[in-house]
């Protein structure tokens, strides 16, 4: 039976004293703090199953202790506790990601009945997480091997590689599947119950991602109030997977040729070195042969995550593999969208086959996405159309407002057909003439925001106004989101 450890952080030492026999008579270990910067301290230094918090503190409020709590660890429930009224502190916390409140003076009881709660549910999103995770990785793992002839040669090379330690480099186009490659090494190896911890190189500047790598100790710059531990320590006993291996700064390749080699490095700041038992796994969409050529890789580096290449063909080269993933992602995000699962019509299925596909699955998923959301083909029909009418795929251009698939940002000339017909440009005997630059942007620009306005307002009634859930349907970020309604003027009343 699990014995759950709980951090009680309160001023008061009777009330502490007496929460803790109270907690301890009903089986949990207990340990005890009465400020912030102990609470923090503990925190890194143990793994707690609940923490209770004061809110009000001698160096401030407990509050301020619930995101670096959530930081560390994004499951442990937290319930904060208080003699005082204050309301917009308890809201506060709720916002921040407290799991449950309570006000002094309170029965024993009820504070167990609410920490035995929190605990329950804790575990069961964690469970439930888990089997989620599971079910997804077990999917898309024989997804990914029951494709076409392409694919399924590449899982004979899996399995043999799988149970090794050698590192291996999976290389590939952008929206190849390259992440979900290194998932199905992870699955497929003695270390599938470990973590699978993943880094892209490319989304953070050398200084922070040397931090994220390493961690780094309390006090060894200007702001490292605490230690942090890195990603290889979180990989312990498991797998990292470098992604964007090619983007990461010349310095860190050489501390990262150091863990190769050695197995151990040191936090900034550090001292003591720290072992690296974890599986190196990386990915690049560049071509790193050249770039060792041109001095901006390590040569010793590459041969070194180059023992084993997995290179994943373009979707282009795979034809085969187009009709099953359509029909994959078409019931995927059916259920997940709670849309009906409509079929797509062979007129489509002949324009995605005879599709470049210049941002490979990625883009395949995207437009399945957009099919399902809008509900209308034709405008797919219609896009589809022009690309191939422009070779194959068109460039982003100012004009029509189109922009890459992996953008983030919808093809404004794709949602004509589905528009109110007065907000899309049509020619006119009174249209601009040729040369009116100027007057053609203006025209665009209005189209451009029209369309987004319409789109936006349509899928936030859908969603009721879960701004958030519109985010994710939109495929857009959610301050990106915030944004563009602000600038579409659009109101929810």
């Amino acid at each position: 039976m699990t014995t759950h450890l709980v951090l009680l952080v309160d001023d008061d030492p009777v009330f502490t004293q007496f929460t803790k026999n109270l907690l301890q008579a009903k089986g949990l270990k207990v340990v005890t703090t009465f400020n912030k910067a102990e609470a923090l301290t503990a925190f890194e230094d143990q793994s707690f199953s609940c923490a209770v918090l004061d809110i009000f503190l001698p160096d401030g409020s407990g509050v301020d202790l619930i995101k670096p709590f959530r930081a560390h660890s994004p499951t442990t429930p937290i319930i904060m506790v208080s003699g005082q009224s204050d309301v917009e502190e308890v809201v506060r916390a709720m916002k921040d990601g407290a799991s449950d409140y309570i006000k002094k003076p309170f029965h024993g009881e009820e504070l167990v009945l609410k920490i035995q709660m929190a605990l329950e549910n804790s575990q069961t999103k964690v469970e439930l997480q888990e089997l989620k995770s599971k079910v997804r990785v077990d999917e898309e793992y024989h997804l990914l091997f029951s494709l076409g002839e392409r694919m399924s040669k590449l899982q004979g090379t899996v399995d043999q590689v799988a149970n090794t330690d050698i590192t291996v480099l999976v290389s590939g186009e952008s929206g190849t599947g390259k992440e979900l490659m290194a998932r199905a090494l992870h699955k497929a190896s003695d270390r599938v119950g470990q973590p699978f911890i993943k880094v892209n190189c490319a989304a953070l500047p050398r200084e922070l991602l040397e931090s994220e790598l390493f961690g780094f100790e309390k006090g060894a710059f200007t702001g490292a109030h605490r230690r942090k531990y890195g990603r290889f320590e979180m990989a312990q006993n498991g797998t990292i997977f470098l992604d964007e291996i090619s983007e990461m700064h010349l310095d860190l390749q050489s501390k990262l040729l150091h863990v190769l080699q050695e197995k151990q490095y040191y936090r900034i700041g550090g001292e003591k070195e720290v072992k690296a038992n974890c599986r190196i796994l990386t990915a690049t969409n560049k071509n790193l042969e050249r770039m060792v050529d041109e001095g901006r890789f390590r040569r010793d580096l590459f041969y070194r995550i180059n023992v084993v290449n997995i290179v994943i063909p373009p979707l282009r080269e795979r034809k085969d593999d187009i009709t099953i993933l359509s029909d994959y992602f078409l019931q995927r995000y059916s259920e997940m969208y709670n849309r009906e699962q409509v079929p797509i019509s062979p007129r489509l299925m002949e324009m995605f086959l005879s599709y470049t596909w210049p941002g490979n699955v990625r883009e395949l998923e995207n437009n399945i996405k957009r099919y399902i959301i809008l509900g209308n083909e034709a405008q797919l029909i219609s896009e589809f159309t022009r690309k191939r009418d422009n070779g194959g795929y068109t460039t982003p251009t100012e004009m029509d407002g189109s922009f890459s698939p992996q953008s983030g940002v919808f093809e404004v000339s794709a949602l004509k057909t589905a528009l109110p017909k007065e907000i899309v440009p049509t020619k006119r005997s009174d249209a601009p003439v040729a040369g009116a630059n100027a007057t053609l942007k203006e025209v665009s620009k209005i189209a451009q925001r029209n369309a987004e306005r319409e789109l936006i307002g349509r899928v936030l009634g859908q969603t009721r106004w879960n701004r958030r859930k519109a985010a994710t349907i939109l495929d857009i970020s959610y301050k990106a989101l915030l944004y563009k309604i602000k600038d579409c003027g659009l109101d929810e009343n």
